[in-house]
């Protein structure tokens, strides 16, 4: 291995949703192999038969380019060392523990699921650890061996752990973390069905590849041990290590569904955009300065140190990134936000596709009134959907709020008249409209305007007043004001 080629590798089992501990962990690798010049590698353990799936892989690849994850080597980019999936590489590990057995580093285990629960039962009523050391299979003779797998007898290959002496784990984030060897047990390399496990198809494929640097989840920390022995019994050289901690909620406990998402896709659908994701998730307990937020992935890259990660768990703020995609969100142009609401308002029913599609100019300037006034995109719908259809559903207490006061009442009528009147529907023109009434009636304007805005928008909040009713149109602003002035009539005195 060229010790100045920087190979890093992003290594997920195909089992579920892409969370976002793991989007960040592959984030780490893809923005350091950046900023060294180096490779991301994409590697799919999929040796999990039972429980990994198509649908798995298909998501986890989707999730990864969504964020804007682009991998040098792996599934469909291909590379030099070639399969990128665990279950295509099967001969190579059944071939590299053939290897170890004749080197004596493994044996054959036959020990029973029954022998095996029973020295457990019997280390926990001594209550100590269930380490197995293969008893008299360790050292049992080959040529024995043989004839009971020929016998047909059912058998595991595990690896001699070394029983004295200390194996080093020296972590890029937490420095030396060490593990007594006489703790490790002699761990099982593969399985009864001649397939792999986790520890011994993991280390050999990370030499397989290349890979300089393993950066995962610290989950990972105590496999560690058991990979460095795997790569020195095979006569690999080691790789770096870096355990990155955990994402945790608020409440400090593992990110899942009760903190509001959890998993990739979920946040594509509560409406954050891919970028604001990838540069919170990336900023997430990586030890940039605390005034230092948006970046581009570049950027990111540019100044990402593995040294500078922090050792201890990110706590997830959902704030923090809905302000981070607010900023986003201002850096679309209007048209991008026209094209990403107009399916979003048709599915709404706030307005149909036709008239969408008919009055698209229009519907650029209505994102480009609201663009500062939204957080996520999903919230257009509910920014947006007053600008279409007729009559509005107000909402009565606030509507009495509105217009039960004397003043309102008294004046409101002819203000929707010289509304209708209005010569040029502008918006200077609207709003000498309303504040030429207050002022004549020696009030402030605001005594207008906000039981106006009510009547156009149903909400007591909205962009500019005069803007929006210029947006809306003179036809279905006066409707709206003539409806809340009939309703107004009938509250009671």
């Amino acid at each position: 291995m060229d010790d100045s080629k920087v190979r890093v590798r992003y290594a997920p089992s195909p089992t579920g949703l892409l969370h976002v501990g793991g989007v960040r962990t592959a984030l780490f690798n893809w923005l350091f192999a950046r900023k060294n010049g180096g490779t991301f590698v994409l590697r799919i353990e999929d040796t999990d038969l039972a429980r990994s799936t198509e649908a798995s892989v298909d998501q986890l690849k989707r999730s990864l380019r969504w964020i804007g994850l682009d991998w040098d080597e792996g599934p469909e980019a291909g590379g030099p060392h070639p399969p990128y999936r665990q279950t295509e590489r099967f001969d190579l590990y059944r071939q590299a523990a053939r290897g170890l057995l004749d080197a004596g580093a493994a044996y054959h285990d036959f020990a029973t699921p029954e022998e095996l629960a029973e020295l457990r039962e019997r280390a926990r009523a001594e209550r100590r650890q269930p380490i197995y050391t293969g008893g008299e299979y360790r050292e049992m003779d080959p040529d024995e061996a043989r004839e009971r797998i020929e016998a047909g007898k059912p058998y595991t290959v595990r690896f001699k752990t070394p029983r004295e002496g200390q194996t080093i784990v020296h972590d890029l984030i937490r420095g030396p973390v060490t593990f007594e060897n006489a703790n490790l047990e002699d761990f099982v390399l593969m399985k009864s069905t001649d397939t792999p496990t986790y520890n011994f198809a993991a280390a050999f494929d990370d030499a397989q590849m290349e890979i300089s640097h393993v950066i995962r989840g610290d989950d990972h920390l105590s496999n560690t041990p058991r990979q460095i022995l795997i790569h020195e019994a095979l006569g690999n050289p080691l790789p770096a290590f870096a355990h990155v901690p955990m994402v945790l909620g608020p409440d400090k406990k593992k990110l899942s569904k009760r903190h509001g998402a959890a998993h990739v896709e979920e946040f594509a659908a509560q409406g954050y955009l891919p970028e604001a994701l990838f540069n919170y998730l990336a900023l997430l307990g990586a030890g940039y300065a605390a005034d230092e937020e948006i970046f581009s992935p570049d950027e990111l890259a540019e100044r990402f140190r593995i040294d500078r990660v922090s050792g201890n768990p990110a706590i997830f703020d959902e704030r923090k990134l809905t302000s981070i995609n607010a900023v986003y969100l201002r850096r679309r142009t209007p048209e991008e936000l026209a094209e990403a609401a107009a399916p979003m308002l048709a599915e709404s029913g706030a307005a149909s596709p036709e008239e969408l599609e008919r009055d698209r100019p229009r519907l650029v300037r209505i994102m480009g009134l609201l663009r500062d006034r939204l957080n996520r995109i999903t919230e257009i719908p509910a920014a947006a959907g007053y600008f279409y259809g007729a009559e509005l559903d107000y909402d009565q207490e606030e509507f009495e709020k509105q217009f039960g006061k004397d003043f309102v009442r008294e004046t409101f009528p002819e203000l929707v008249q010289r509304l209708k009147t209005l010569p040029d529907w502008t918006e200077e023109a609207i709003e000498e409209a309303v504040r030429g009434l207050a002022a004549e009636r020696e009030k402030g304007a605001r005594h207008l305007i906000h039981p106006l805005r009510f009547a156009v928008t149903g909400r007591t909040v909205s962009a500019g007043l005069f803007e929006t009713m210029h947006l809306l149109g003179r036809e279905r602003s006066v409707l709206r004001a003539e409806d809340a002035a009939q309703k107004m009539q009938r509250l009671p005195v």
